[in-house]
């Protein structure tokens, strides 16, 4: 690239930037974890489910919330649905294939607020997976829990998107 075209690619760009500024854009990570999303889901405690499912979720929401330990100004709760079909069948009824999907419903509130209190941001998201029985039934419970660790990594993705887009500035974090 020569030198007149990199001074015209950076001014255009800053042209644009001014641009995009003025119009209400701001950048999803823009101050890294110091702000924004970043600062918002370092004050997040993340409220468990029970069971193995529970587990799976809040873990990958950890890995990926990052939350600080110590009290925290918001609070996230899940809310979960195991749905298991079955997809592939035998002529002799046996069952070789199955689908898990994940529907979590999600929370996020200020912490110590009622539950009357208006959510900060709330939604659904869903998370589809599939696995393979075998004659083997310690191949097929292996298999259905790496399915399982992968819907929920899965479900924790999409809902940290969505946490981050929803993100505003006034909740003051």
């Amino acid at each position: 690239m020569s030198y007149s075209n990199r001074r015209l690619f950076v001014f255009g760009s800053l042209a644009l930037g001014g641009t995009l500024g003025g119009c209400g854009f701001r950048p999803l990570y823009g101050g890294g974890a110091a702000s924004g999303p970043g600062q918002l889901f370092q004050s997040v405690r993340i409220e468990r489910e029970s069971g193995e499912l529970g587990f799976r979720l809040h873990e990958s929401l950890v890995e990926r919330l990052r939350p600080v330990a110590g009290t925290a100004p918001f609070v996230l709760t899940t809310r979960t649905t195991l749905l298991r079909s079955q997809i592939a069948i035998e002529e002799d009824d046996q069952i070789t294939r199955y689908n898990l999907r994940l529907i979590t419903r999600y929370t996020l509130r200020r912490a110590g607020a009622g539950r009357s209190d208006a959510p900060l941001a709330t939604g659904e998201v869903r998370s589809i997976a599939a696995y393979n029985a075998t004659a083997s039934q310690y191949a097929t419970m292996t298999s259905e829990q790496q399915v399982l660790r992968r819907a929920a990594d899965e479900t924790a993705d999409k809902i940290v998107k969505r946490l981050a887009v929803a993100y505003d500035p006034t909740w003051g974090v």
